[in-house]
């Protein structure tokens, strides 16, 4: 799978979980809340049936002729009476707070009930009744919703990456067709352009009073750019293949020789080449990993500078840095632009892989790469060696 389909099918899973699994969550809250309303409901009617039974206990007390009568006691609650004008008669406990508006009230983990007699035995007008809620059945609700969640999560997700592959196998059958295209068109090049570029070498030996001509020149150039573009869409190709050969190389004089084989483009779209460079920088990099690097950049410079304009390169101890007047970007553009095949410019040539194999190569070495940038005004972009 390419990078820019496992981007996509990551933004499509989190959208796409995310979002049902909001939906799930509050599904959930609404199925809890009721249930768990039924739970309460269902054991205030135990309370209330409880209550019921200490009418007909009254009435047995009331009509009894024994001078000692027992309070009655029901398994499971607790009540106390209170007369006509709310006073505590008795009971086996006093209600801290009564809510004479509700029949049904709940503090903390009791469950309350006032319950009205008609007609009044031993001056009973009122019985408070009070339970302690069964905590049980809704441990048990928690529970089974929890494991519900934790399965509706996985089927989600797996339900979210089946629909993710369904929809991007056009996508990713097209990125395979473009890359296939891409390594024969490669392939292709090969032999024309080599053979372009040792006729021109032939042809400038051959006929030497013709080595400044224009025309050779334009030839010249053309092909090397066409050169470029054949050896980045080889890069890539080969870029996780290829063995690569890492030993000190003098990153100066590497730099230097680049210069002057851009030197004759600048020339010719009238660029100002400013440099300030180390001597005898000593980098432990490949040397076709280096060349890449140095190239894509300047590249870049030269491609997006206008004509006239100035183009600094800078190499110390600490970084290279190259900085052109050339037309800029903002910051949409800038949080792109080392995305494969992305180019800020269409107007301008190119596949948009520099900066894409500035980036990979700068991310092997563990080195860093910032892009500062303003639309109208210039780019500059640093690799630095350390992080």
């Amino acid at each position: 799978m390419f990078e820019s389909e496992k981007k996509s099918l990551s933004r499509f899973l989190v959208i796409y979980i995310v979002s049902t699994l909001l939906l799930i969550a509050v599904g959930s809250v609404i199925f809890y809340r009721y249930s768990f309303h039924r739970i309460i409901d269902h054991q205030n009617e135990t309370l209330k049936i409880k209550t019921a039974l200490i009418r007909s206990k009254l009435h047995d007390l009331h009509t009894s002729t024994e001078t000692k009568l027992l309070y009655p006691v029901i398994e499971g609650i607790h009540t106390a009476l209170y007369d006509v004008d709310r006073n505590y008669l008795i009971g086996d406990f006093k209600p801290e707070k009564i809510e004479w508006h509700n029949d049904f009230w709940q503090t903390g983990d009791k469950l309350y009930h006032r319950f009205e007699m008609h007609p009044y035995y031993l001056g009973t007008a009122t019985v408070v009744s009070a339970a302690p809620i069964d905590e049980a059945p809704i441990h048990a609700l928690q529970t089974k919703m929890a494991i519900a969640f934790v399965l509706a999560t996985l089927f989600v997700a797996l339900i979210a990456r089946w629909l993710g592959r369904l929809f991007l196998a056009p996508v990713h059958q097209s990125m395979q067709l473009l890359d296939r295209f891409i390594k024969d068109t490669t392939h292709e090049l090969n032999t024309p352009i080599s053979t372009i570029l040792t006729n021109i070498e032939l042809f400038k030996s051959l006929h030497p009073q013709l080595q400044k001509s224009e025309e050779l020149r334009r030839i010249e150039i053309a092909s090397g750019r066409l050169s470029r573009i054949y050896d980045d869409l080889a890069y890539l190709q080969l870029n996780h293949q290829r063995h690569r050969r890492i030993e000190p190389i003098d990153f100066s004089a590497l730099l230097k020789e680049r210069l002057a084989y851009f030197a004759p483009m600048m020339e010719r779209r009238g660029l100002q080449l400013e440099s300030e460079l180390v001597d005898h920088l000593v980098r432990q990099m490949d040397r076709e990993d280096a060349a890449k690097l140095i190239d894509n950049l300047l590249s870049n410079a030269v491609k997006y500078t206008q004509p006239g304009g100035s183009i600094r390169v800078k190499l110390d101890i600490k970084e290279l840095s190259i900085e052109d007047s050339g037309i800029g970007m903002d910051e949409k553009v800038k949080s792109r632009v080392t995305d494969r095949f992305f180019r800020a410019d269409r107007s301008e040539g190119g596949f948009g892989l520099g900066l894409n194999i500035v980036k990979e190569i700068v991310d092997f070495y563990g080195l860093r790469l910032d892009i500062e940038s303003k639309k109208g005004v210039g780019t500059k972009v640093r690799v630095s060696w350390e992080k």
